[in-house]
């Protein structure tokens, strides 16, 4: 090949680098930000749902101390009628609870015609509820239970409220009236809305049939709005009692990432949400930070090609760019050969490396009769702490059995390495099978006391599971994967004796 061709060759394989280092550049930090809205959208979710489970509990606490009254009223009534004395009772009990408990705004009880006999609002007394829907329900069903009825505003002082009620019937099942309490739906909103959800998020407290009983941001037709459509609502009543979802909302259109609660006990659900935009806020900023750095990179890619390439015209100076080129290339190719060798989570040998130790000392071990140790450990349970407590600490907990296993074995004779997912590999030299026992307590005994919280775990806590075999090449076992199999054997057989123990294996 002449001079101006092998000029030309070598001119278009750079272009072709840099091109190629461009497209890396690009595609790597779209990864990266793609990577990061997911990890973004699931720390938002899960913050949402724990919150959503907290106030679930809170709005069960309040039906169930309206519940525990209404059902005390009951049973009074039914005992004693609402004659003059029977009605003075029921009112000194219902006095005296709403006194105690403080988390209703009042209690009432009507008769079978809808005229009140009992209120703890005395202005109340002259006004009937016999077109009420909780009235009309009562009277139509004879459900001993609490009715959670649809907001309604307060014949007296107008405010929005939460009607609890609970049917009055006779010994013969005969409708004898109502027993109702009431929850201020703007104080559910006003608790709701001092969450102070980052981005204005909204708080909704709903029953499974969709009626809205309180939200955060509410209008005029707040509580006439049904949500039975919601994908939300039906992935409740199809038995899905928490989780989240992003999805946009029936009352306002906003798209937003929900968590939710649902109770078991009652039919209600609280879901928060959060508008996506404003939860995705940071993750913009941070990738509009890559995105610059990408463009400043390939920029300075493009420019230092396009340099070379000028550079590479001159004759005079071709040499010189080569060299350079070179020993740029045997840095990146030394730092690449170093970092192959290593898992990038663990900081441990990664399963190549560990496969080359371990046949380097099996060969050594043939030729000079020298004992050695196989320890294949895994981490109990591991999937299900996953599940639990997410990949975030399962990645920290493997980072700490790595430090457990480094911390019992010897530098320069010993490798600690990351078998695979949640298995680790220790490799011990000159040593014996009683040796290497020890060892293996050590590291397990070392892992127990992290103390790490394990409740998947029968054992409560985090824990390992460690197969050992140890002997002479040649003598006791004829080729690595002898040793391998044998080591896997012990700890499977650990494990199914119960977990977090050692195993002495046999060839």
């Amino acid at each position: 090949m002449d001079l101006p061709s092998k000029s030309s060759h070598t001119q278009s394989m750079l272009v072709f680098v840099v091109v190629f280092v461009c497209a890396v550049l690009v595609g790597s930090t779209a990864l990266h930000v793609r990577w990061d809205k997911t990890q973004a959208a699931i720390q938002n979710a899960e913050s949402t749902q724990t919150l959503a489970t907290a106030l679930n509990s809170q709005a069960e606490s309040k039906i169930r101390i309206a519940e525990t009254i209404l059902t005390a009223l009951a049973t009074k009534h039914r005992l004693g009628g609402h004659g003059d004395a029977g009605a003075r009772e029921l009112s000194k009990i219902a006095t005296a609870h709403l006194q105690k408990l403080g988390e209703l705004d009042g209690l009432f009880m009507s008769d079978a015609n809808g005229d009140y006999f009992l209120t703890t609002n005395a202005t109340e007394k002259a006004l009937n509820n016999r077109e009420r829907a909780y009235f009309l329900y009562h009277q139509a069903n004879r459900d001993p239970g609490i009715h959670i009825g649809q907001p309604v505003r307060s014949m007296t002082t107008g405010d929005w409220v939460i009607t609890l009620s609970v049917g009055l019937y006779s010994q013969t099942n005969e409708f004898q009236g109502v027993a109702l309490a009431t929850l201020n739906v703007d104080r559910f909103a006003a608790f709701y809305r001092s969450l102070a959800i980052a981005g204005g998020g909204v708080v909704v407290l709903a029953k499974r049939d969709g009626t809205i009983l309180a939200r955060s941001q509410t209008d005029a037709d707040t509580y006439l709005t049904n949500i039975s459509e919601s994908p939300l609502l039906k992935m409740a009543n199809q038995g899905v009692t928490e989780g989240s979802v992003t999805l946009t909302s029936i009352v306002d259109g906003v798209r937003r990432i929900y968590g939710f609660d649902a109770s078991e006990k009652y039919p209600v659900i609280v879901a928060v949400a959060m508008p996506e935009i404003s939860a995705l806020a940071a993750w913009k900023q941070r990738a509009l930070t890559m995105w610059s750095f990408a463009l400043i990179a390939t920029l300075i890619v493009v420019t230092m090609g396009a340099l070379v390439l000028r550079g590479m015209r001159r004759q005079s100076n071709m040499a010189a760019e080569l060299h350079a080129a070179h020993l740029s290339l045997s840095t990146a190719n030394k730092t690449l050969e170093a970092l192959a060798s290593e898992d990038g989570l663990t900081g441990l040998a990664n399963r190549r490396h560990m496969d080359e130790w371990l046949d380097k000392l099996f060969r050594q071990s043939l030729t000079e009769r020298m004992s050695f140790a196989l320890l294949l450990i895994d981490v109990d349970y591991f999937k299900l702490y996953n599940d639990k407590y997410g990949h975030l600490l399962g990645d920290k907990a493997l980072i700490e059995v790595g430090r457990a296993m480094k911390a019992h074995s010897r530098k320069c004779f010993d490798l600690a390495a990351r078998y695979g997912g949640e298995e680790m590999a220790l490799i011990l030299s000159n040593l014996n099978a009683e040796q290497a026992f020890c060892v293996a307590e050590k590291v397990r005994a070392s892992v127990e006391q992290l103390s790490i919280e394990h409740h998947q775990s029968p054992h409560r806590g985090l824990t390992v599971s460690i197969g050992v075999v140890a002997g002479t090449a040649g003598e006791d076992f004829s080729d690595v994967e002898q040793v391998v199999r044998a080591a896997d054997q012990a700890l499977y057989a650990a494990k199914r004796q119960g977990r977090n123990r050692v195993l002495l294996g046999s060839f």
